[in-house]
């Protein structure tokens, strides 16, 4: 039986887990329009958002990300998004007209 790991949908963007650790694990996030973009997250004392891939025909990027937020429940996930959302709105929006 596959976990039940957290997710989220906040405005139309969608989170969640393929691998979680606790604090750090891999993620994917769908944007409205369906295209997938890949993290590798993790809890930290420092917040960063980097690209590790850049966009391609199959995902809209693949970003490193850290916030201070923990994200082991579905309520988590969704503070989780709503904070990495401004940035992830940019890069989605940067993608999309390419």
């Amino acid at each position: 039986m596959a976990p039940d790991y957290p997710s989220a949908i906040v405005d139309g963007f969608e989170i969640g887990m393929f691998v979680s650790f606790i604090d750090c694990g891999d993620a994917w996030v769908q944007a409205p329009d369906g295209r997938v973009a890949g993290l590798v997250w993790e809890t930290a004392p420092e917040a960063y958002f980097t690209t590790l891939t850049e966009p391609d025909e199959s995902r809209w990027g693949t970003y490193a990300v850290a916030l201070s937020l923990p994200f082991t429940s579905d309520e988590e996930a969704e503070a989780y998004l709503r904070a990495l959302l401004p940035e992830l709105r940019q890069r989605w929006n940067a993608a999309t007209r390419t």
